[in-house]
C-alpha cells in the first residue's frame, strides 16, 4: 500500500462497530464514510465562520503547516 496515499486510523471497537452499521445503511465503505464526515465538518465550520468550505480548508491547512492552531494562547509570555 502506498503510504503517501493511505493512512490508518485506530478507533475504539464500539465506534468501529457503529461505523460498520452506518456504512451498511448507506452502502459505503468505512473510508468513504469517514471522508463524508470530514467534508461535512469542514462545511459546518466554514459556514460558522462565514467562509466557503474550500477557503476554510486552505486556511486550516496553512495553519497546520505553520504549526498554528488558529487559537490564541491562554498563557501569555511575560
Amino acid at each position: 500500500m502506498d503510504i503517501n496515499k493511505w493512512k490508518s486510523v485506530a478507533v475504539r471497537k464500539p465506534t468501529w462497530n457503529l461505523l460498520q452499521v452506518l456504512c451498511f445503511k448507506e452502502y459505503r465503505n468505512p473510508a468513504s464514510f469517514i471522508e463524508l464526515l470530514v467534508d461535512k465538518e469542514v462545511e459546518r465550520r466554514a459556514k460558522e465562520k462565514g467562509m466557503k468550505a474550500k477557503d476554510y480548508q486552505v486556511k486550516i491547512e496553512k495553519e497546520y503547516e505553520n504549526g498554528d492552531t488558529g487559537k490564541k494562547s491562554k498563557h501569555r509570555k511575560k
